[in-house]
């Protein structure tokens, strides 16, 4: 699964910084996430599904060839 919180963000023009105040994170694990660094546990994607109004599920995207 590869994180898909960076293109619903910039699709909304939402800002980083923004978007980890309001799912109260810091911009530095909010890029964490965006670059797949590291995956958000679940209470923390669910945060961030509702600042980025998505279903959690929308966060992933789903390699289906393997």
């Amino acid at each position: 699964m590869i994180p898909n919180i960076k293109s619903i963000r910039t699709s909304k023009g939402l800002m980083q910084k923004y978007c980890a105040e309001k799912a109260g994170i810091s911009q530095q694990l909010w890029s964490a996430y965006e670059s797949g660094n590291r995956l958000p546990r679940i209470d923390t994607a669910v945060k961030i599904a509702k600042v980025l109004g998505v279903n959690v599920n929308d966060l992933y995207e789903v390699d289906n060839d393997g």
